[in-house]
């Protein structure tokens, strides 16, 4: 490796070969290239004549010198070049989308634009010192969604309900949005009889920042370039049955409903999906006494609990690596379809899970496809049932070293420490199988026995594991190996079209 030094002289050659730099930096310069051998050759080297292939004239010394000179003034000059082309880039994009959603401008939406299937509502309302415009919605059969433009920008998301005409509301999903004046939010799909909506929208409590919007919607139109299909595949997974049942091809994304059942018995301890994605247990036999976190509730006795009685979530992203998220292959077309983010939900019946895998609308023309599903982890609860306390009273870092046996091998947890509210449990798996097959569930307690963290995985290094505890005060706790995930076969449904004209 070069050192500092000889980094320097072999930068400064071309200026030292023109005598464009100072007496005392030339002297400094040559009495290296006197005792460094390395330097002395790369001059050598910088000094040698070069060959013109078109003249083949010989070059002078200075000729050479000027020609890396030249190499490296064009470097430079192309550099900031390509500088000004990429900010002229952001100036021009910044042009584009100053003043409109950019959020219509998702391919999704190009097969909604050209037949004509949005909504237009154009309806503004004075909210406070703002106008908030309703400029348009799309009523999809796998999904609603609002464009809301701000003639300023606002500091929070807008708080939104949408109503149908019978007064049912629909759940939002999800929300973007730009400048902090262009909002584009997504709800559940409206019912197809809907004739009207209504939207109220609010920036804060106060009565004076609310407004409501009410306009007519023809559901049916969008419905008509949907196709629905009920597939009835099921396939067994060693104690898993996992049915396929229902697909819907919507104008702006293809959605598809899986659902997994696992035995009531207790053989199996419950499932995740996902490397690091949800863990669904095997149905509680009561409600915790421990109250949730804000905005989960507390499970129905003998339901299913996710993370502490969550039964809703968005588990798998885009950005997620492949071989941690389901996938969806155009057969007719032979690509793959871009992945949208998915969600997985508990149902009033014990182990059972229903995953709703969302992806870019399908193509007119295909006629085949193929879901392959995401990887499943079943797990099996282990026969010893070590704890291991942490205290965290005295220091926020605690070396463990300790090893819990399963039948595959063993768990190595390194060590725990408590930062911001999260303990994080480092640990790592030594067995005769595949260590990326194996997955450890951890229960964290207090010392009254009641659970104290939500559990998760680091999606970058799955050998990290993260509790968020509900109680930011508790110090000592109570850690121990509640099961051992297995990943099982990953599988696959074949959907042919044909066969559902």
């Amino acid at each position: 490796m070069k050192s500092k030094e000889c980094s320097l002289v072999q930068e400064l050659m071309p200026l030292y070969a023109e005598n464009l730099i100072g007496a005392e930096t030339a002297e400094h310069i040559k009495r290296h290239l006197a005792n460094c051998a390395d330097c002395a050759q790369e001059w050598e080297n910088f000094i040698l004549p070069l060959p013109n292939p078109f003249a083949m004239e010989k070059l002078t010394p200075t000729q050479g010198a000027e020609n890396k000179l030249l190499a490296r003034l064009k470097k430079t000059i192309i550099a900031v070049v390509l500088l000004i082309f990429l900010s002229g880039m952001g100036l021009a994009y910044a042009s584009y989308t100053a003043g409109k959603n950019v959020g219509l401008e998702d391919p999704a939406y190009r097969f909604a634009k050209e037949l004509d299937l949005f909504t237009e509502i154009k309806q503004t309302q004075t909210i406070g010192s703002l106008q908030a415009t309703l400029n348009k919605g799309l009523f999809d059969s796998t999904r609603s969604v609002l464009f809301i433009d701000f003639s300023s920008p606002i500091k929070i998301m807008p708080q939104i309900n949408l109503i149908d005409d019978t007064g049912q509301q629909y759940e939002q999903k999800s929300g973007k949005g730009w400048q902090s004046k262009y909002y584009m939010l997504e709800f559940e799909p409206v019912d197809l009889e809907t004739q009207e909506l209504t939207v109220t929208l609010s920036l804060d409590d106060a009565a004076q920042a609310q407004a409501e919007f009410t306009f007519p919607v023809d559901v049916a139109k969008i419905a008509q370039y949907t196709k629905i299909v009920y597939p009835n595949q099921e396939k067994k997974i060693s104690d898993l049955k996992v049915s396929f049942e229902k697909a819907v091809l919507g104008v702006s994304e293809s959605e598809f409903k899986v659902r997994f059942d696992w035995p009531v018995d207790g053989s199996v301890a419950g499932i995740s999906l996902g490397r690091g994605g949800a863990y669904f247990p095997t149905s509680v036999t009561k409600v915790p006494a421990t109250p949730p976190p804000p905005g989960m509730g507390a499970p129905p006795p003998g339901g299913l609990m996710s993370s502490y009685a969550a039964t809703y979530g968005v588990n798998y992203r885009p950005q997620d690596p492949p071989e941690n998220r389901p996938a969806l292959y155009d057969l007719t077309g032979r690509q793959e379809v871009q992945v949208e983010e998915g969600e997985y939900r508990t149902t009033q019946f014990p182990c059972q899970v229903v995953a709703t895998l969302k992806f870019a609308p399908m193509k007119r023309e295909t006629e085949q496809m193929e879901l392959l599903l995401p990887p499943v982890y079943l797990y099996k609860k282990i026969e010893e049932h070590r704890e291991i306390h942490l205290n965290f009273e005295d220091k926020n870092e605690l070396v463990l070293d300790r090893n819990i046996a399963f039948p595959q091998g063993k768990v190595v947890i390194e060590k725990a420490w408590l930062e911001k509210n999260t303990v994080y449990l480092s640990c790592s798996i030594e067995t005769s199988a595949t260590p990326e097959t194996i997955l450890p569930h951890f229960v964290l307690t207090d010392n009254q026995g009641m659970e104290q963290g939500q559990l998760s995985f680091d999606r970058e290094n799955p050998q990290l594991i993260m509790f968020s505890l509900y109680n930011e005060k508790t110090q000592e706790l109570c850690l121990s190996l509640d099961s051992i995930g297995q990943l099982l076969t990953r599988e696959n449904f074949t959907l042919d079209l044909r066969d559902n004209n």
